[in-house]
């Protein structure tokens, strides 16, 4: 269903003729942000991480607590802190309680500095069952204490 709505949102936007075909296979995998790109406005989902803690546009302060669940090679997972203009202010690798197979919950919190309230980023990564990078990122606001 999202697949549809994804192609019917492009057809609108772009203009889709009744001679245009897709010949390229459509993916689910989110665009990976890169630090120039600053943070991203909506959150990222990916079917092998799943963020649970911190919340869309939640103001967030140091240290940050983020849960989760995963289902990731060995359970491993790099959780980062991102400031507005995509630099990393924190990163920590943890491991979710399960992984390779099944899906794993995991929490920690990062200590993290900033002068003044600004967008932010929260991501966590790791490697899918598939052997493809997994993403997922959710939007925040972050202030000082």
């Amino acid at each position: 269903m999202r697949v549809a709505a994804a192609v019917a949102l492009g057809c609108l936007l772009v203009g889709c003729g009744r001679g245009d075909r897709v010949t390229e296979p459509l993916t689910s995998m989110p665009p990976v942000p890169t630090p120039s790109s600053g943070p991203v406005t909506t959150a990222v989902e990916d079917p092998a991480i799943a963020i649970k803690t911190p919340f869309v546009d939640g103001e967030v302060g140091s240290p940050v607590s983020v849960t989760g669940t995963a289902e990731v090679v060995d359970g491993a997972l790099t959780v980062r802190v991102l400031g507005e203009d995509g630099a990393e202010l924190a990163a920590i690798v943890v491991r979710a309680s399960c992984g390779d197979g099944c899906r794993g919950k995991f929490g920690t919190e990062l200590f993290f500095f900033v002068e003044r309230k600004q967008p932010g980023t929260i991501e966590v990564s790791g490697v899918g069952g598939d052997g493809e990078p997994a993403l997922a990122s959710v939007p925040v606001v972050l202030f000082a204490r």
